[in-house]
């Protein structure tokens, strides 16, 4: 059966293209206003789906937000492992902040969120996942436990200097993020 013709495999599609459109509706929406008071029904009718559509995905729009991010987050990791298998960085953080900058006016209200320390917290241990495999597959040679050590120091790093560009403003540019973040992971794998 191809898989076109395979329902499992439609019905994935369906739900992807349903969270996708969620994902830009709340983009759209919490550029312009406090993602706070954004209630599901405006979020379910930006994207052109019912609320009960959104509930089926999501079971609040707490998860919803969580959810997104860290959706995002795997989903920039798993487009960066295929397109550069033999990469040497821990994490694709230059196209994370640079995505991050993209969307400056919703970031700066979600970093406003009350919802955006348990946001941070999720992605983080998302992160530090995401490190850990990576240098599982660059420095195999490491024992578990400094792989895992250095997977905390590099995900919280990583995550910290997110909160706080975020947070006052997105003042730097990405590059200069980017070249902050380096000099984090570089130590890391120094030590």
């Amino acid at each position: 059966m191809s898989k076109t013709a395979d329902p499992a495999h439609a019905i994935d599609k369906r739900a992807l293209r349903t969270r996708n459109l969620l994902a830009q509706a709340l983009m759209d929406l919490g550029a312009a206003q406090d993602v706070d008071t954004l209630e599901v029904g405006a979020l379910a009718a930006q994207a052109g789906i019912g609320r009960s559509t959104f509930y089926e995905h999501f079971a609040s729009k707490d998860d919803f937000l969580i959810r997104s991010f860290v959706n995002m987050l795997n989903a920039t990791e798993a487009a960066f492992a295929a397109k550069y298998p033999e990469r040497a960085d821990l994490l694709p953080s230059q196209a994370l902040f640079q995505h991050v900058h993209e969307a400056q006016d919703f970031a700066v209200q979600m970093a406003r969120a009350a919802i955006f320390p348990r946001q941070m917290a999720a992605g983080e241990a998302t992160l530090r996942a995401i490190v850990e495999a990576n240098l599982a597959r660059l420095k195999p040679d490491w024992a578990l436990e400094r792989r895992r050590e250095t997977a905390v120091y590099v995900a919280a790093g990583f995550i910290g200097l997110l909160r706080w560009w975020m947070q006052s403003g997105l003042k730097q540019t990405p590059e200069r993020m980017q070249e902050a973040f380096a000099r984090l992971s570089e130590s890391a794998m120094a030590a």
